[in-house]
């Protein structure tokens, strides 16, 4: 009888080691659903670590349906004609973004959402011009493809409100109007950490810039702007 008992806690000692020391089991990050991203509205079909992912790109420069498969850390990787080869990772289960440090793709889960700050155009932004040691900075949010906010001088005085519209096409930038200056395009770089501001249609001379609010500088296109 002792023997019996010895036996059956023996077979329950190994099961449960077997359950509990097994290979990495999939991880439970899911994708699933309708997300708002800093470059267009996506949605993704989940089915186990498959993923299809369909992108409607702001402005309608691309509309692309793509796959990936999630691994065991919950890390989603995927194939695209547009950005090629890229990892998502989740925050949470509401926010996810891309690995790489030279592309910057991020989203929040839902339809038409406020991005959070350090996505897309959202956060803070200090400017800077080759006429002026110190411009200011800007707030922004970008709702959708929709950027708003507001621009400030050195002193922390809003002086110009900024109300764009994001086109991922040629050139990835948000064009829009201030209310004293006109016309104002804002030419963002692949990672997010820095942008031109381009008044009027032909450029600006004058290399106005901005950069992500906790970092010394970022490299736009030509040259390194520097708050």
């Amino acid at each position: 009888m002792k023997q019996l008992i010895w036996t059956g806690l023996l077979i329950f000692a190994i099961g449960t080691c077997m359950i509990g020391c097994g290979p990495a089991t999939m991880a439970s990050s899911s994708f699933a659903g309708t997300w708002t991203t800093n470059l267009g509205t996506v949605n993704f079909v989940q089915n186990g670590d498959k993923l299809t992912g369909n992108i409607a790109g702001y402005g309608g420069f691309w509309n692309e349906t793509f796959s990936g498969s999630i691994n065991e850390n919950g890390e989603a990787f995927f194939e695209t004609e547009v950005l090629g080869s890229f990892t998502l990772v989740a925050e949470g289960e509401n926010n996810f973004k891309s690995t790489s440090t030279e592309l910057s793709f991020c989203g929040v889960r839902g339809e038409n959402m406020e991005l959070p700050a350090g996505c897309g155009f959202s956060g803070k932004w200090n400017s800077r011009s080759e006429l002026r040691e110190d411009e200011g900075y800007l707030l922004l949010t970008q709702t959708g493809e929709t950027v708003t906010g507001d621009l400030y001088n050195v002193m922390g005085e809003k002086y110009e409100t900024f109300t764009g519209t994001v086109e991922w096409g040629k050139g990835w930038r948000a064009n829009g109007t201030t209310k004293q200056r006109g016309n104002l395009s804002l030419w963002i770089n692949s990672s997010e950490t820095g942008f031109e501001l381009m008044y009027g249609d032909s450029g600006n001379p004058q290399k106005l810039c901005a950069v992500r609010d906790g970092l010394a500088s970022a490299y736009l296109f030509s040259y390194t702007c520097e708050p």
